[in-house]
């Protein structure tokens, strides 16, 4: 991918644009769906990564007990799987289609408005992610796509990278660049150069020994930041993306994934990383901070509407840039 055009978000996601929480009618599930005709679902409910667990014991598919060798198993051919995958793909195609039609956000606030009209616009969606990973990312994204017309869905050839590419491109500098995907699980880190177009994976942190009473806090931020560190071996740059919505390195006051506490009490998240956690941690500046579904949304640009939707831990998603004519 080349960086000859500018890698900017779209506009900020606020929490009332989330996908996690959007209300899904289903009823227009299968029959043979357990979650159809029950109420006040969510599109987390439907298709989170423990959704996806759920639908594997459900159908009492072999691999129940482990959702990593099923995806880097996943065989579309074997019948155990294209069960799962199609279920899967119904409801995320639900999700979608009541995103593109949610008429609270028609007749919401600003921000609502326009996101409505963002998603109705939308020719192209892109999905990322650690559950879009190998065939099975591939394949959802054929399934869905043909429940809609004149709009493409594409399976991002980064899966759960896709948010470390994002933020790689959108600081595009020669020089090499930390990129951090701080995930509801885990961190992802890589080393990105040659501005931004290449990217060599280096390790992923757990967070669950880092939470205090099922969240992250400062303290256990920055010993993340610490740990990272240790692993690098190299003072850098840094460039970060945060299951986090946020505006301009604020964080918006709401309560909802593991690292709203960052934003309860530092006012600016992104002035206190640059000033204070990175040097602490022995890195150099602050080179950009995403809300990481704007993160993997930055890896692509397309000239007319396109929504960038992450399916991990949660479901997330933002609109990608459009590239300058």
């Amino acid at each position: 991918m080349l960086n000859n055009v500018s890698h900017k978000p779209a506009f900020a996601m606020h929490p009332n644009g989330s996908l996690n929480h959007l209300p899904v009618n289903t009823s227009a599930l299968p029959n043979d769906d357990p979650l159809r005709n029950i109420q006040h679902l969510t599109g987390k409910d439907l298709v989170s990564r423990k959704a996806l667990i759920t639908i594997l014991k459900s159908t009492d598919h072999p691999l129940q007990q482990d959702l990593r060798a099923f995806l880097s198993s996943f065989d579309p051919e074997r019948p155990a799987d294209h069960t799962v995958l199609k279920r899967y793909a119904i409801r995320f195609t639900q999700v979608i289609k009541t995103a593109r039609n949610y008429t609270a956000w028609a007749s919401g606030n600003q921000f609502e408005q326009r996101l409505y009209q963002h998603w109705q616009a939308s020719k192209t969606i892109v999905i990322a992610g650690g559950i879009t990973s190998g065939l099975f990312g591939i394949h959802l994204a054929s399934i869905v796509e043909e429940s809609f017309n004149h709009m493409d869905v594409l399976a991002s050839p980064w899966a759960g990278q896709t948010a470390l590419f994002g933020l790689a491109q959108a600081v595009g500098q020669r020089e090499d660049l930390l990129v951090m995907d701080f995930g509801g699980t885990g961190v992802k880190c890589g080393i990105a150069y040659h501005f931004g177009n290449k990217i060599e994976p280096l390790f992923e942190l757990e967070v669950e020994p880092y939470k205090q009473q099922g969240l992250i806090y400062p303290d256990g931020f920055n010993k993340l930041l610490m740990a990272a560190r240790k692993q690098v071996r190299r003072s850098l740059p840094v460039a970060i993306s945060l299951a986090c919505y946020m505006d301009d390195g604020i964080v918006f006051k709401y309560k909802s994934g593991i690292y709203y506490p960052l934003g309860q009490t530092i006012e600016n998240l992104a002035k206190t990383l640059n000033d204070q956690w990175l040097p602490a941690a022995g890195f150099q500046e602050l080179k950009t901070l995403q809300h990481d579904s704007t993160a993997a949304a930055m890896a692509f640009q397309f000239t007319t509407p396109a929504m960038m939707v992450t399916l991990g831990t949660g479901l997330g998603s933002a609109p990608c840039p459009c590239a300058l004519p």
